[in-house]
């Protein structure tokens, strides 16, 4: 099931985080790496080196397609761990999230 294409969705750019997740992670998980992403799957516990191959080669791809699946200007935001994908996308989110506060106070409204 695993492609090596570009995802078909929009870059991530300054204002569509909410989507651009959802569809990345959706693509993440059609290329078989999301676990790595998720931190379902970590390098602990990989003691031989064909499994810890195995992995570092997920991380590495999960890595990579996140960083193109993002427009240039959002590169900065991961530009020191560009080869952490959990730490990649931990970043991203806390970026475009923080930019949010409504979504917060939208949910005390609603509570009952």
């Amino acid at each position: 099931m695993s492609s090596s294409s570009l995802p078909q969705f929009a870059k991530l750019n300054a204002s569509n985080y909410p989507s651009w997740s959802g569809e990345m992670q959706a693509w993440l998980h059609s290329q078989g790496v999301w676990r790595i992403v998720s931190t379902v799957l970590t390098s602990k516990g990989h003691t031989e080196e064909a499994s810890l191959d195995a992995w570092t080669t997920k991380s590495d791809k999960a890595a990579g397609y996140i960083y193109l699946a993002v427009e240039e200007n959002q590169k900065v935001h991961f530009a020191s761990i560009s080869d952490d994908p959990v730490k990649m996308w931990t970043a991203l989110a806390a970026v475009h999230l923080q930019k949010r506060p409504g979504a917060c106070f939208n949910a005390y409204g609603h509570a009952g």
